[in-house]
Protein backbone atom coordinates (compact mmCIF):
# COMPACT_ATOMS: atom_id res chain seq x y z
CA UNK A 1 0.00 0.00 0.00
CA UNK A 2 1.42 3.36 -0.72
CA UNK A 3 1.90 6.13 1.78
CA UNK A 4 -0.21 8.85 1.33
CA UNK A 5 0.76 11.07 3.43
CA UNK A 6 3.34 14.19 3.26
CA UNK A 7 6.95 14.27 4.48
CA UNK A 8 7.79 15.88 7.58
CA UNK A 9 7.69 19.99 7.32
CA UNK A 10 11.59 19.87 7.78
CA UNK A 11 11.91 17.40 4.48
CA UNK A 12 9.74 19.10 2.37
CA UNK A 13 11.38 22.93 3.11
CA UNK A 14 14.16 20.92 2.39
CA UNK A 15 13.25 20.11 -0.52
CA UNK A 16 11.11 23.51 -1.86
CA UNK A 17 14.42 25.15 -0.93
CA UNK A 18 16.60 22.87 -3.19
CA UNK A 19 14.17 23.99 -6.13
CA UNK A 20 13.08 27.53 -5.65
CA UNK A 21 13.72 30.72 -3.71
CA UNK A 22 10.89 31.36 -0.96
CA UNK A 23 11.44 35.06 -1.54
CA UNK A 24 9.64 34.80 -4.89
CA UNK A 25 6.22 33.86 -6.11
CA UNK A 26 5.67 30.03 -6.82
CA UNK A 27 3.05 29.50 -9.48
CA UNK A 28 2.61 25.36 -10.00
CA UNK A 29 0.77 24.24 -13.28
CA UNK A 30 0.38 20.37 -14.70
CA UNK A 31 -1.93 18.71 -16.73
CA UNK A 32 -5.21 19.04 -14.98
CA UNK A 33 -4.42 21.22 -11.89
CA UNK A 34 -4.60 18.18 -9.53
CA UNK A 35 -0.72 17.35 -8.94
CA UNK A 36 -0.33 21.36 -8.79
CA UNK A 37 -2.54 22.06 -6.09
CA UNK A 38 -0.77 19.38 -3.68
CA UNK A 39 2.70 20.68 -5.26
CA UNK A 40 1.53 24.00 -3.86
CA UNK A 41 0.02 22.79 0.06
CA UNK A 42 3.23 21.10 0.40
CA UNK A 43 4.78 23.78 -0.34
CA UNK A 44 2.67 25.59 1.59
CA UNK A 45 3.64 23.45 4.48
CA UNK A 46 7.06 24.04 4.46
CA UNK A 47 6.80 28.07 4.94
CA UNK A 48 6.48 29.01 1.34
CA UNK A 49 3.79 31.74 1.29
CA UNK A 50 3.93 33.37 -2.07
CA UNK A 51 1.91 30.37 -3.42
CA UNK A 52 -0.63 30.32 -6.53
CA UNK A 53 -2.03 27.35 -9.04
CA UNK A 54 -2.66 28.00 -12.42
CA UNK A 55 -6.01 26.34 -12.16
CA UNK A 56 -6.72 26.47 -15.94
CA UNK A 57 -4.05 23.87 -15.89
CA UNK A 58 -1.36 23.04 -19.25
CA UNK A 59 -4.10 21.59 -21.02
CA UNK A 60 -6.08 24.97 -20.77
CA UNK A 61 -2.73 26.70 -22.24
CA UNK A 62 -1.72 25.17 -24.38
CA UNK A 63 -4.72 24.87 -26.63
CA UNK A 64 -4.67 28.35 -26.71
CA UNK A 65 -2.64 29.22 -29.81
CA UNK A 66 -2.23 32.65 -28.61
CA UNK A 67 -0.66 32.18 -24.92
CA UNK A 68 3.64 31.35 -25.29
CA UNK A 69 4.85 28.53 -24.97
CA UNK A 70 8.59 28.28 -24.01
CA UNK A 71 10.29 24.93 -25.86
Amino acid sequence: MADTSYKSKEKLKAIFEKLTDSSKENIFSCGSGVTASILALASTIAGFDKVKVYDGSWSEWGADENLPIER
